[in-house]
C-alpha cells in the first residue's frame, strides 16, 4: 500500500539512529558488496562448569526485555496487515526471487523466510538471493527480514560440501567428542558461514533429550539421552551462535525426544507426569531460558500432564505456550511454531490457516509455513479477519510484533549489513573449515567393541554400501559392494560370497527398524565366520539389531567429514576416542567407548 512520505522519512531516521552499520574490520575494504539501501525499515578442552538446570519459577510477566523507544515508535507506524506479515515465516520455491515471493514481501509484508535444500545451489547464488530478499523488503518500506535456514548439521543439513559449503557434524557427534570446546568451534564456524551468506537465523540447536531408541525423527539431532548433558551442550551451542550474531531457535518445546512417532506425519503423545517432564524433557529448555536464549520452537505433540484437552498439541495450547513457557518458566524471547503444514496438526483437524489462528491465540509469535503461496495469502486473510472480529485480541498480535521487532533490533536485522560477495570464498566452504570439521568428526567416532582386534584394518576391506554410506569405500580405499537400503536375498548372498577372500567386511547400518534385512546380512556374515565390522552410520541405536557383532562403531552421521573420519579410524590413521552420548539398553551404557592407544 502507498507509504506517506513523512512516515517514510521518520522511520528512516529512527532506524539510522538505532542501527548504525558496523565498522568494517581494519584493513578490509570490500570491493563489491550487495549494498542494502534503507527506505522505510523498522529499524575435552577447557574445563567448564555444568549448566545448572533451574527449577520452575513463577513469572506472570517479564520486565527484563521491555521494547526500546525505537521499537515502540516503529510499532506505531505499522498497519494491521503489516503486523500480520511480521509474524509470518514462509518457505519458498526455487533458487531466485520470483514474482510470487516478491508479492509476498511487497504486498503481504512478510517478515521472515526460511531456506530448505531446494533453495540452494552455491554460495554465490545464496548470498545474491539473500541480498535481493533484504533489498526488496527495504525498498517496500518494511523492516529487514529474518532469513532463516534449517541447518542443524548431520542429517538436517541444507548446505552441502559438494555445492561449495562446509558440512557440519550432527549434535550427537559433537556430544560424542566429550569436549565443549569442539562444540563451540563447530557453532562458531557455522555462524561465520551463515553470516557471510546473509543468514541471520538458524533453526538450531535441538534441545530434545533423545531417550527413546525408537524415536524415528530426532536421534542424532539430539546431544544425547542425559538431560544435563543436553543442557550443557545445547546451551554452549546456542550461546555461541547468539554471540556471533545468529539468532538460534532451540527446539522442540516441551520436548520431542521420547516419541515413537514422527510429528511430520502423525500426532505423538508424551504421556509422562509433570515431575518426569520437569526432570527430563523440560530441563534443557529451562537451562536455555536461564542462558537468555532468544527464541524457542514449539512441538506438534500432546502433553496431557500440561494440556488436558485431548488431541491438542503444544503448538496450539495456551496452557503450554503461555501458561508454562511464558508465565511459569519466564521465557521472554520469541516463540516459533514448528511448520504448520506438518501431519501432526492435519491429523488433529488443524489445516495451516486454522492452525495459524490457534497458535497465535495460544501465544506463538512467529508462524512457520512451508511453500504454497496461495496458502500463505489465505492465512494472511484469515488472520486479518480473526483480529478484526476480536477472535484474537489485538494485544496478542502487538505483543508478538514487539518481540519480533525487538529481536530484529538486537540482532541487527532491522537494517541488515551488506553481504560481501567478493570474499565468499574466504569465508564459506574453506579448506580450513573443512579440516576443522574432519578433526572434530574424528574425535567423535566411537569404538564400542573389537573382540577380534579387527581395527586397524590390515588388508583391503570390502564395504557393503547401502545408499547412505556412498563414499565410505572410496575414503577407505576399499572395494565397494552396492546394496539396497534393505538388502535383498541376492545382496546377502553376494556379501556371504565375499567371506572366502578372508578380507574384512565393513557393513554400515542406517535405520534398521525400516530396513531389517541389514541385521540379517550381518548375521549371515557372522555365521559364515567373516571378519565383520559393523558401523552405526547414523543412530547408534541400530547396533541393538546386531548384538553379536564382534566389532562395533558409531559415527553419528554420514556427512563427508564423518565418513572421512570413520575411514581414518578404520585404517588406524586416527585413534578412536569418542564416548557414547546415549544409553543402548542391554548393550552399552552412556559414556561407553574404547579409547585406543596411538
Amino acid at each position: 500500500m502507498p507509504i506517506n512520505l513523512l512516515r517514510l522519512l521518520s522511520i528512516c531516521l529512527l532506524v539510522l539512529a538505532a542501527c548504525a552499520s558496523p565498522t568494517p574490520a581494519p584493513g578490509h575494504t570490500p570491493t563489491r558488496s550487495a549494498t542494502l539501501r534503507p527506505t522505510r525499515p523498522a529499524t575435552r578442552g577447557s574445563t567448564v562448569q555444568p549448566t545448572q538446570v533451574p527449577t520452575a519459577q513463577a513469572a506472570t510477566t517479564s520486565t527484563n526485555n521491555m521494547p526500546s523507544p525505537n521499537v515502540t515508535n516503529l510499532m506505531s507506524n505499522l498497519t494491521l496487515e503489516e503486523k500480520i506479515g511480521q509474524i509470518m515465516l514462509i518457505g519458498f520455491e526455487g533458487l531466485t526471487l520470483d514474482a510470487d515471493l516478491r508479492d509476498m514481501i511487497e504486498h503481504y509484508h512478510i517478515g521472515s523466510v526460511i531456506y530448505y535444500a531446494r533453495n540452494v545451489a552455491s554460495p554465490q547464488q545464496v548470498a545474491r538471493l539473500n541480498a535481493e530478499l533484504q533489498q526488496t523488503a527495504l525498498d517496500s518500506g518494511h523492516p529487514g527480514l529474518i532469513i532463516s535456514i534449517d541447518q542443524e548439521g548431520g542429517r538436517v543439513t541444507r548446505l552441502y560440501e559438494n555445492q561449495g559449503f562446509t558440512e557440519f557434524p550432527s549434535a550427537m557427534a559433537l556430544s560424542a567428542t566429550d569436549n565443549l570446546d569442539e562444540v563451540r568451534q563447530s557453532a562458531r564456524l557455522m555462524a561465520a558461514e551463515l553470516k557471510a551468506l546473509g543468514f541471520n537465523c538458524d533453526m538450531a540447536p535441538d534441545l530434545d533429550v533423545n531417550n527413546n531408541p525408537a524415536n524415528p525423527v530426532i536421534g542424532t539431532r539430539s546431544f544425547g539421552s542425559d538431560p544435563q548433558r543436553v543442557a550443557d551442550y545445547g546451551v554452549t551451542y546456542l550461546q555461541t551462535l547468539q554471540s556471533a550474531g545468529i539468532l538460534p531457535v532451540g527446539k522442540h518445546f516441551p520436548g520431542h525426544g521420547d516419541t515413537g512417532l514422527d510429528s511430520h506425519i502423525n500426532l505423538p503423545t508424551v504421556p509422562h507426569d509433570r515431575a518426569r517432564l520437569d526432570a527430563i524433557e523440560l530441563a534443557p529448555f529451562k537451562a536455555a531460558i536461564q542462558a537468555d536464549v532468544a527464541a524457542l520452537m514449539s512441538a506438534h505433540i500432546t502433553f496431557p500432564a500440561i494440556e488436558p484437552t485431548p488431541g491438542l498439541p503444544a503448538t496450539l495450547s495456551q496452557q503450554v505456550l503461555t501458561g508454562l513457557l511464558r508465565n511459569e518458566l519466564g521465557f521472554d524471547g520469541l516463540i516459533f511454531t514448528d511448520e504448520l503444514g506438518m501431519g501432526a496438526l492435519g491429523e488433529g483437524g488443524y489445516p495451516p490457516p486454522q492452525a495459524a489462528v490457534a497458535a497465535l491465540k495460544a501465544g506463538a509469535d512467529v508462524l512457520l509455513f512451508n511453500l504454497d503461496y496461495a496458502l500463505h495469502r489465505e492465512t494472511h486473510r484469515l488472520l486479518v479477519a480473526a483480529l478484526e472480529s476480536g477472535e484474537i485480541p489485538m494485544s496478542r498480535l502487538d505483543d508478538a510484533v514487539r518481540r519480533i521487532l525487538s529481536v530484529k533490533e538486537r540482532f541487527g536485522i532491522l537494517q541488515p549489513a551488506p553481504i560481501d560477495l567478493d570474499h565468499l570464498g574466504d569465508q564459506v566452504g574453506t579448506t580450513d573449515h573443512r579440516s576443522r570439521m574432519d578433526t572434530i568428526a574424528a574425535h567423535s567416532i566411537t569404538l564400542l567393541r573389537d573382540t577380534d582386534h579387527a581395527i586397524p584394518l590390515t588388508s583391503t576391506a570390502y564395504v557393503i554400501e547401502v545408499p547412505a554410506a556412498r563414499g565410505l569405500a572410496a575414503a577407505l580405499d576399499a572395494t565397494a559392494i552396492s546394496s539396497d537400503a534393505n538388502p535383498t536375498a541376492a545382496n546377502i548372498r553376494t556379501a556371504v560370497g565375499l567371506v572366502r577372500s578372508k578380507r574384512p567386511i565393513v557393513v554400515g547400518l542406517v535405520n534398521t527398524a525400516a530396513n531389517p534385512n541389514q541385521a540379517r546380512l550381518v548375521q549371515a556374515l557372522i555365521d559364515a565366520h567373516a571378519t565383520v565390522i559393523v558401523v552405526a552410520l547414523r543412530d547408534p541405536y541400530d547396533l541393538a539389531a546386531v548384538p553379536d557383532a564382534p566389532t562395533m562403531l558409531a559415527s553419528y552421521g554420514t556427512t563427508p567429514s564423518s565418513l572421512r573420519a570413520l575411514a581414518a579410524v578404520l585404517k588406524g590413521a586416527v585413534v578412536a576416542q569418542g564416548k557414547l552420548p546415549v544409553d543402548l539398553p542391554g548393550l552399552f551404557p552412556l559414556g561407553a567407548g574404547i579409547s585406543q592407544q596411538p
